[in-house]
């Protein structure tokens, strides 16, 4: 499966809606303000963050969506923010392609670290990012008992890259 990371279209970013079946699977994505079953409209304005970039990870062959990422400016870094791959295309080494892919773009317009907050029982995700090389790192910010906040060093990120993009060719 070939895959690209465009920036996200209206229409994908409403598809997310549908890949969440509970409250608490979506605000554990979103954040604890995503209102569940709100009106496409609402769920758009709680998405489309000031200063984050949305982005889509589409299987090139179909145009289908496969996953959905966000690259912010927090705390210094590249911020990477509601991280999601597509329910049924999980455990297929998506979320790697996609952080790749996120990380190529925030390093493209600055060299510097990448973040990201992952929640401490989402234990698939804390294998995935540790093994693209980000670390638990103490948080910049009052900390939240239910998350780990993670960075990957810039130097890090490229050696990653550089390997995602090995295997790619």
């Amino acid at each position: 499966m070939t895959t690209q990371l465009v920036l996200a279209s209206v229409s994908e970013m409403l598809q997310l809606q549908h890949w969440f079946s509970s409250a608490e699977q979506q605000q554990s994505w979103g954040g604890d303000n995503f209102d569940y079953l709100c009106t496409g409209l609402r769920f758009l304005q709680l998405l489309c963050r000031p200063g984050a970039q949305s982005f889509s990870l589409l299987d090139s062959d179909n145009n289908t969506m496969l996953g959905f990422g966000q690259i912010c400016d927090r705390f210094g870094c590249h911020h990477l923010a509601r991280l999601v791959i597509h329910p049924q295309q999980r455990g297929k080494g998506l979320a790697k392609a996609l952080i790749s892919e996120l990380s190529i773009q925030a390093l493209s317009q600055q060299y510097r670290d990448i973040s990201l907050y992952v929640h401490r029982h989402n234990s698939i995700a804390l294998q995935c990012y540790t093994s693209l090389g980000f670390e638990i790192c103490p948080p910049p910010e009052a900390e939240n008992p239910r998350l780990h906040f993670m960075m990957l060093q810039a130097d890090k990120a490229i050696v990653s890259v550089n390997r995602y993009l090995q295997q790619q060719s």
